[in-house]
């Protein structure tokens, strides 16, 4: 069963790290490092991690964007759990969270390929699709929190 949770320790943040880079950047060929942007210090980061196994199972930031407007950022579930339910969890956690902080908004710049992810999400396009990383095209994807 996995459970969230921030990671704390080096270690934590170092496997965080890792599988952010393996799922997001390694696939494309871009270089370590490209799986850290600026908003690293003021983000909240999540991990869902495997009770019994302590292997970081998935994860995912949530930074403010603009006031009262969150960010998605980061998602990524190890290849060998995805389609169990671990993305939904992530995303369903950063909403609550986001919710708690006030957040109006809470929007996702998607992959084009992982638009029908984020929708079957109640997320919808607000945006045009754009390059990123010179080889990936991006969308902004958002949705309105409830009160």
């Amino acid at each position: 069963m996995p459970v969230i949770k921030s990671p704390i320790t080096r270690e934590e943040f170092k496997a965080y790290y890792a599988l952010r880079y393996k799922v997001l950047r390694e696939p494309w060929g871009h270089p370590k490092g490209t799986e850290k942007d600026d908003y690293e210090p003021i983000s909240e980061h999540f991990m869902a991690v495997d009770e019994q196994t302590s292997e970081v199972l998935g994860v995912v930031k949530l930074f403010e964007k603009t006031p009262g407007v969150g960010n998605i950022s980061h998602l990524a579930v190890a290849t060998a759990h995805q389609h169990k339910g671990i993305g939904t969890l992530l995303v369903g956690y950063v909403e609550k969270r986001a919710h708690e902080r006030g957040f109006k908004t809470l929007g996702a710049m998607s992959r084009v390929t992982a638009t029908a992810y984020f929708e079957k999400h109640g997320y919808h396009i607000a945006g045009i699709p754009a390059p990123n990383l010179g080889t990936i095209h991006v969308v902004w994807m958002e949705k309105e929190l409830g009160t």
